[in-house]
């Protein structure tokens, strides 16, 4: 009996990363593709960087880039760190839930 073998999923994104460059030569500034308040969900992307990191070292995962396109995702994401979460991380996930949800009473969520 033979096994076909799954090809690999391809690894999730963790929002943007600094790019290393050689001490001395000209450094590369990357800025934000859009503004905050044309994301679906409207946050500045330091704060879900943030957000990101306290769920990370609490040891579950929240990728930065779905948090900002996937209102779905990001609503799941907040809700379970403001159950779960210690530290400051409720606090700042009740923070971020009341920009999603302004965000929905605006008339933000385009139809699928």
């Amino acid at each position: 009996m033979t096994f076909r073998h799954r090809r690999p999923l391809p690894l999730p994104s963790f929002g943007p990363r600094r790019i290393r460059c050689l001490q001395g030569s000209t450094r590369l500034l990357i800025e934000d593709a859009c503004l905050s308040r044309e994301r679906p969900l409207q946050v500045e992307l330091r704060q879900l960087e943030r957000f990101s990191a306290l769920m990370a070292a609490q040891g579950w995962p929240a990728h930065v880039s779905r948090l900002a396109y996937d209102r779905i995702y990001a609503g799941e994401r907040f809700g379970f760190a403001k159950r779960v979460g210690r530290g400051e991380l409720p606090e700042l996930a009740r923070q971020l839930i009341a920009c999603w949800r302004a965000g929905r009473a605006a008339g933000l969520d385009l139809p699928a």
